[in-house]
């Protein structure tokens, strides 16, 4: 499966926001729609940092 885990770095640690992510939609303004292999979706604030397909990770950080 080709799916990813979405992190929020904040400092020196990264926060779980979804597993499975399957879409990643940008919604303007620095917001991110993702959407899950069964159909859930979180949207998200900030900027992306890194998407590591091979390590199936997307990594933001935090608007502001």
């Amino acid at each position: 499966m080709c799916e990813s885990t979405a992190y929020i770095v904040r400092a020196d640690t990264q926060e779980k926001i979804m597993e499975t992510v399957a879409q990643v939609k940008p919604l303007g303004e620095g917001k991110y729609l993702l959407r899950g292999i069964l159909g859930e979706s979180v949207e998200v604030e900030g900027t992306i940092e890194e998407i590591d397909l091979m390590g199936h990770r997307i990594l933001f950080t935090p608007k502001g």
